[in-house]
């Protein structure tokens, strides 16, 4: 059954809908980006105090990628934290710095890690493989500069939420099989996986739960270039034939979400491939609901729950 939030929720973006409120996939990608930009601004009247931030920016494969890096409080100035390179959702279209802010300073302070954002390079403008170029050029940055990042360079996660949580998967498969220094550990949030076919709970979803097929197909059509191979594992991570290897994981899904079956599905194969992974469904809510947290407080409770299972993997 459906959360009652999230009922209220639905309920009051569908109403802004009758009273003339244009739908995302109806509006122009700029257009888009800045009602998103707008609700993540409603979404968090008092975002958590962290102990710093810090902003930068390096050198990547189409210009300068930039980054925010998040203090735990608590945490000593200079000293040497776990760090989680963080991925925002949206797409691959919507999204920034300042739309998961609020996400990122929840993670730093319950997992008492450093989380490091990262703004990478966005479709139209930019489509795929780009965003998954700077991904991977962010990992690799941190880890070579771990040192000034403070950042310590034998416990480096990486993780995000749907687009975001596909490049955290496709950097930790792409570095295995590169023979690089990859990730310790995962962090995948109803990441979308498998864009080859399309899963039960896509078609069963596939309106009226946020995450509807009209607005998956409005950021495929700016992501991925006709003609493109949908089987190209950096686009569907869950048909790679080896999962051995790969670093321990959480993967979260929602029972509302049309990205759960490939979620769940991406859990699966690495269990079978004997990686330590921890799979939770919350059952009652939807996409997005790990960032909605001032509307949805199965979010909080998200969030806490993925802080400490990745605590407690790097023992802090």
């Amino acid at each position: 059954m459906l959360d009652a939030e999230a009922r209220i929720l639905l309920d009051i973006m569908d109403k802004a809908v009758q009273e003339g409120r244009p739908k995302l996939h109806t509006l122009p990608y700029a257009a888009g980006r800045q009602a998103v930009d707008k609700m993540s601004e409603d979404s968090e009247a008092d975002p958590p105090e962290v102990a710093a931030t810090i902003d930068g920016a390096f050198a990547g494969p189409g210009g300068a990628v930039r980054f925010r890096r998040y203090r735990p409080l608590g945490s000593a100035a200079g000293a040497t934290l776990p760090t989680l390179v963080y991925y925002h959702g949206g797409g691959f279209v919507i999204g920034n710095l300042e739309t998961h802010d609020s996400t990122c300073r929840r993670l730093a302070n319950k997992s008492r890690c450093q989380v490091i954002s990262i703004d990478y390079r966005l479709a139209p403008e930019h489509p795929f493989p780009a965003p998954i170029k700077d991904a991977l050029a962010a990992f690799r940055y941190i880890r070579e500069n771990a040192p000034a990042l403070e950042a310590d360079a034998a416990r480096l996660a990486v993780g995000g939420d749907s687009a975001g949580g596909a490049l955290a998967a496709v950097v930790c498969q792409s570095l295995r099989d590169a023979g690089e220094a990859g990730p310790a550990f995962q962090m995948l949030i109803y990441p979308a996986t498998d864009s080859s076919r399309e899963s039960a709970s896509r078609k069963a979803l596939a309106e009226g739960y946020f995450l509807t097929k009209d607005l998956m197909d409005w950021f495929w059509k700016a992501y991925v270039p006709a003609g493109t191979d949908l089987a190209d594992l950096r686009l569907s991570p869950l048909l790679a034939k080896d999962f051995k290897g790969l670093p321990p994981a959480f993967v979260l899904t929602a029972g509302y979400d049309p990205l759960r079956d490939e979620g769940r599905a991406y859990a699966d194969r690495l269990i079978e491939a004997g990686v330590k992974t921890t799979y939770v469904n919350y059952p009652g809510t939807i996409h997005g609901f790990f960032s909605l947290t001032r509307f949805l407080s199965q979010g909080l409770k998200a969030n806490d729950e993925a802080a400490a299972v990745m605590a407690a993997h790097f023992g802090v």
